[in-house]
């Protein structure tokens, strides 16, 4: 249930208009999450600026939205899954992806190409980056994408928290 009243509809300044209607529209993933953000609005400007530049990252949007995914089960946070999930679909995340990051098996059974997407943001989750996996990463996507894939993590993890927090049940 969420901690925000019921009838709860944030205040948002004129200049501010533009990025509450893109944060909360129907392509964002995050549109309830933003949408109770905006009780504060600087606080969900800033974190829609955060959102805007994962979009704009040299990843391939099945890499963000299986980095979101992960996010998702490792946070157990229903609401960003269902969300994100036909998003990960229509994107090209394989279904062996999907099912193996809903059944906490993933990176174990998938190619190594889908896998390491699902390790590197397990770890950074974790706390846990092996030196090894910091490797293999960049050596698909170099230093600036494994940069970018860490970023993207950490994006997601604030966003499932946030969702949580404020006791959203939908994203």
């Amino acid at each position: 249930m969420s901690r925000l009243p019921p009838d709860f509809e944030p205040r948002v300044p004129s200049e501010m208009q533009g990025i509450y209607e893109r944060a909360t529209g129907a392509g964002s993933g995050l549109p309830d999450t933003y949408k109770a953000l905006f009780a504060k609005p600087p606080v969900a400007t800033g974190l829609a600026g955060l959102g805007d530049l994962v979009g704009q990252l040299d990843l391939e949007p099945w890499v963000t939205l299986t980095v979101a995914l992960t996010v998702a089960h490792e946070r157990n946070n229903e609401a960003l899954w269902n969300s994100f999930e036909p998003m990960a679909r229509e994107a090209g995340v394989s279904d062996a992806v999907i099912k193996g990051i809903a059944a906490g098996t993933g990176p174990r059974g998938l190619l190594p190409k889908e896998g390491i997407w699902v390790h590197f943001a397990t770890e950074v989750l974790r706390d846990q980056m092996r030196d090894s996996t910091w490797q293999a990463t960049t050596h698909l996507v170099g230093d600036d994408g494994a940069v970018s894939l860490a970023f993207t993590a950490c994006y997601f993890d604030t966003m499932a928290r946030l969702n949580k927090t404020l006791g959203l049940g939908t994203a």
